[in-house]
C-alpha cells in the first residue's frame, strides 16, 4: 500500500488544576442523571504515567514511514516535552473537531466519534492511546494490506446465546457492556452477530471515510450524535469498535485473531501452545497492567499496551516507569 498513514492519539493532562475543577464541577452537576459507567470517572483513566514521552519515542524508532501525528488534546493542554515545531506534528484542540455543546468533555468515547473531523487528516490512520508503544521495526502492511484494507485484531469475548441481550448485557462489566451494545447495532444493521469478539487493546488501523459512512448511517447516526454529548462515559454508548466491525462487514477490514505468548511455570504446556499459534502470537499486542513477571512477554510482541488499573500502587506505577525508561532511553525527534 503506497497511501499516506497518520497517527491520532487522545491525551489529557491530568495534573491541571484548572482541568481537575472543571473535570469536578461537571461530575457534580450530573451525578445521580446520567447513568455512568462505574470506572468511568476513576483517577486512572486520567493519570498520566509519562506514557505518551515513550509512546512517541516507540513511533520515532519503529514507523518513521509515518506521514504525520495528530495529538487531539483539550483546555489548552500540551506536553512540554514536544517539540510543536516539528513539522510531522498537530496538536488538536477539542473545539477543532467537536459541536460547542459537546464541551468541555472527560469522555474519550466522545471524542473518539469526532477523530474523522480533523482537518487533512488522511485516508488510513492507525489510533493510539499514550499506552501503546511500538516494539519493533513495523512495516505498513501490519496495518493495512495491499487493497488498503485494515488490518484488525481481535481477541474472543465470552458470548452466552441462550439468553437474552439485554440480560446477556446487563451482567458484563461497563466497557464490555459498550462493546456489547455496538455488536447489537451491526447484528441489527446486517444481521453480522459478532458479539463472540473485541478489540485486542492494541494500536488499531482505520479508514477515515468508511468511519464517516458508519456513523452517518440512519441506524446509528442519533446513537452517536446523543452520546458525543455525554461529559463522561456511560454504560449506553458504542465504541469505535462497531467502525471495525462495520469494515468487517463492508469487506474493507481483515480480521486477525491476536493470541498473547503464554509464559509461566507450565513451560512445557506454554512451548506447545506457543509453537502451535506461532503465526498469531507474532502478530499480536502484548497488553498489561503491571509489568513485573511480564517483560520478556512484552519485549517479544510487535507491539504492547501497558494500561493503568486501580489496583496500580506507586511502586507499581514506578516499576512500570522504569520498564519504558529502559525499552526506550533515546531522546527522539519529537522532543524539544
Amino acid at each position: 500500500m503506497k497511501d499516506k498513514i497518520d497517527i491520532v492519539y487522545l491525551w489529557v493532562d491530568d495534573t491541571d488544576e484548572n482541568w481537575r475543577a472543571e473535570k469536578d464541577k461537571w461530575l457534580q452537576k450530573i451525578t445521580g442523571r446520567v447513568p455512568m459507567a462505574r470506572d468511568s470517572v476513576a483517577t486512572e483513566r486520567f493519570r498520566d504515567n509519562g506514557e505518551l514521552l515513550y509512546s512517541f519515542r516507540s513511533v520515532a524508532e519503529c514507523a518513521p514511514w509515518v506521514n504525520h501525528i495528530y495529538l487531539i488534546t483539550g483546555f489548552g493542554h500540551v506536553p512540554k516535552w514536544l517539540n510543536t515545531n516539528h513539522p510531522k506534528i498537530t496538536i488538536v484542540p477539542h473545539e477543532q473537531i467537536m459541536p460547542k455543546n459537546a464541551l468541555p468533555t472527560f469522555n474519550a468515547s466522545a471524542i473518539d466519534m469526532c477523530i474523522p473531523n480533523i482537518p487533512g487528516l488522511s485516508e488510513h490512520f492507525i489510533l493510539m492511546n499514550d499506552d501503546t508503544f511500538f516494539n519493533k521495526k513495523l512495516s505498513p502492511s501490519f496495518f493495512f494490506d495491499a487493497r488498503g484494507r485494515a488490518m484488525f485484531r481481535y481477541s474472543k469475548n465470552s458470548y452466552d446465546d441462550s439468553i437474552p441481550f439485554a440480560q446477556w448485557k446487563s451482567t458484563l462489566d461497563g466497557y464490555t457492556q459498550t462493546l456489547a451494545l455496538s455488536a447489537k447495532y451491526i447484528d441489527d444493521m446486517f444481521g453480522k452477530k459478532m458479539y463472540n469478539m473485541r478489540p485486542s487493546h492494541g494500536i488499531d488501523p482505520y479508514i477515515k471515510s468508511s468511519w464517516i459512512e458508519c456513523r452517518n448511517h440512519p441506524m446509528l447516526k442519533e446513537q452517536i450524535d446523543s452520546q458525543i454529548k455525554n461529559k463522561f462515559r456511560t454504560n449506553d454508548e458504542i465504541q469505535r469498535w462497531t467502525m471495525n466491525m462495520y469494515d468487517y462487514v463492508m469487506g474493507r477490514a481483515v480480521f486477525q485473531h491476536a493470541r498473547a505468548k503464554k509464559h509461566g511455570r507450565h513451560k512445557v504446556l506454554n512451548a506447545i501452545y506457543n509453537f502451535i499459534h506461532w503465526f498469531e502470537i507474532k502478530k499480536s499486542n502484548v497488553y498489561v497492567s503491571n509489568v513485573v513477571g511480564k517483560e520478556q512477554v512484552l519485549l517479544s510482541a510487535p507491539t504492547f499496551c501497558i494500561n493503568d488499573g486501580p489496583e496500580n500502587d506507586n511502586n507499581t506505577l514506578r516499576k512500570n516507569r522504569e520498564f519504558l525508561e529502559k525499552r526506550f532511553p533515546n531522546k527522539s525527534e519529537f522532543e524539544k
